[in-house]
């Protein structure tokens, strides 16, 4: 959970850190932005790395009810530079997911000196997308469905928007770090720790935020390719082997061919990192020693 915070842009941001010695290492979730999801995983990387897992100006946020405006990725990317700049002495690696990863890639696109290496896992950039269009109108009828029916209607349309099948036009060629695929398929994701059932508890005042404030502005973003080109031996796309067919996993393949780069897969789904930590965090280190 995070247990520090910092006021960067008028706004206060919480964070966790871990670790004194070792490379460092930004961790940034995905959703409303909330670190203490990943509170397992970096406790895995803690030892080989100087860990800190960032929230979003949003789950930082004292009453969620005071977050009425869109978000953009260029302000939680300014946040994110920010924090950055106060924290680390020198240019950390971003390990992100998800909206989470979206941030990611502005703050590359801006700020490439800022960033040692980033590692998106499968964000959900549709501009990426072939039949884009498509993707965008259901993103869109979420949040007309979170605004008029509430969050368990949204959660409807958010598992069918995510899960359109699609046709890309040329898949990625697939990478593999260390060893961590050997005996995959017999493994299951880690049951939560009672600590995260009761964090997912909390964080469900934080849905219609993200339904409402995130989740469009953040999928429809038009990232600057020209920007991310430029920067493109310093980024890293990564996708859920379980996530294989859904828009998530197709965006991050779409960003590695379009970078020239394979695309690495990890263990597990759009959720890895918070599910499977223990297997994640063997197989992140595998890649980031690559690099």
């Amino acid at each position: 959970m995070p247990t520090a915070t910092l006021t960067v842009n008028g706004t206060t941001i919480d964070y966790d850190q871990r670790g004194d010695d070792g490379p460092p290492l930004l961790l940034m979730p995905g959703g409303a932005g909330h670190a203490g999801v990943l509170d397992r995983l970096a406790a895995h990387l803690t030892g080989h790395y100087r860990v800190v897992a960032m929230s979003s100006r949003v789950a930082s946020a004292t009453r969620a009810d005071t977050i009425e405006e869109e978000q953009h990725p260029k302000v939680h990317a300014e946040d994110t530079l920010a924090l950055i700049e106060k924290l680390f002495d020198e240019p950390p690696t971003v390990f992100a997911f998800s909206s989470g990863a979206i941030t990611t890639l502005e703050l590359l696109a801006r700020h490439p000196e800022h960033v040692r290496l980033a590692v998106v896992h499968e964000p959900p950039v549709t501009v990426l997308l072939p039949d884009v269009t498509r993707h965008r109108i259901a993103f869109e009828a979420v949040r007309a469905a979170a605004r008029t029916d509430g969050p368990a209607a949204a959660a409807r349309f958010m598992t069918a928007a995510m899960t359109i099948p699609g046709t890309d036009a040329s898949p990625a060629k697939l990478h593999h770090p260390g060893d961590w695929l050997d005996g995959y398929a017999d493994t299951q994701p880690e049951p939560p720790t009672p600590e995260l059932l009761e964090l997912f508890t909390r964080l469900a005042d934080l849905q219609p935020l993200f339904l409402e404030h995130i989740l469009v502005p953040f999928t429809t973003h038009e990232i600057d390719l020209t920007a991310l080109d430029a920067a493109s031996p310093r980024l890293v796309s990564v996708a859920g082997i379980d996530s294989r067919g859904q828009l998530p996993y197709r965006a991050a393949a779409a960003l590695a061919t379009r970078l020239g780069q394979p695309l690495t897969e990890l263990p597990g789904g759009h959720l890895g990192p918070v599910e499977r930590p223990a297997q994640f965090a063997h197989a992140l280190r595998a890649l980031l020693e690559e690099h």
